[in-house]
C-alpha cells in the first residue's frame, strides 16, 4: 500500500485542499449571516474547486484504473527469466521468447500529480502482450530485462491521462 499511496497522495492532498477552502468560504459566510450559504459558498469558491478538480480528478482515474488492471500481481525478475504470479498462480517466461519491450510514460513532463505513472508493454516472440504498470509489485530489478541488447526497447510518450 505505500508504494501505491506515493502515486495516489498528491491527487488526494490537491482535491483536500479545495475541500478546505471550500468549508473555509462556508465558515465565513455564516459567520457573516449571509442567506442562501450554500450558493453564495459555492460561487466564491467554485473557480478554485473547478481548477483543483482539474489537477486531481485525472490522477483518480488513472490510479483507479491501474489499480483495477494490477489486481494481486506481483513480478519477480530472476537472471534468465521472470516470473508473473496472479492470485497464486505463477507464470515463468524466459528473457529470449521477447521481442519487444514498450516502456509507456506520460505525454506532459511537466509536474502534475500523475506525472510518476506508467506501464510496460511486453511482447513475446509468439504475439503474446504482457502489461504490467507502476503499481505492479516488483520483486528484484527490472535491469537484467532492459539490458538485453537483442530485445528491442522502445521508451514511448503516449498516456493522456483524461483518455
Amino acid at each position: 500500500m505505500s508504494k501505491n499511496a506515493k502515486y495516489i497522495l498528491p491527487s488526494i492532498i490537491v482535491f483536500l485542499i479545495a475541500l478546505v477552502f471550500f468549508l473555509f468560504v462556508l465558515s465565513s459566510n455564516y459567520r457573516n449571516d449571509e442567506e442562501e450559504l450554500l450558493i453564495k459558498s459555492l460561487c466564491e469558491s467554485g473557480f478554485f474547486i473547478f481548477l483543483t478538480s482539474f489537477l486531481s480528478i485525472p490522477g483518480f482515474i488513472l490510479h483507479y484504473r491501474y489499480s483495477i488492471h494490477n489486481r494481486k500481481k506481483t513480478i519477480t525478475f530472476k537472471k534468465n527469466y521472470f516470473e508473473i504470479t496472479i492470485a497464486d498462480k505463477t507464470t515463468d517466461i524466459l528473457y529470449a521468447d521477447i521481442s519487444v519491450v514498450e516502456n509507456h510514460t506520460l505525454v506532459w513532463k511537466i509536474r502534475n500529480p500523475w506525472s510518476d505513472y506508467s506501464y510496460v508493454k511486453i511482447i513475446l516472440n509468439n504475439g503474446e502482450k504482457i502489461y504490467y504498470n507502476c503499481l505492479t509489485k516488483i520483486k528484484n530489478s527490472e535491469n537484467n530485462l532492459f539490458n538485453i541488447e537483442r530485445i528491442k526497447i522502445y521508451n514511448l510518450e503516449d498516456i493522456y491521462t483524461w483518455y
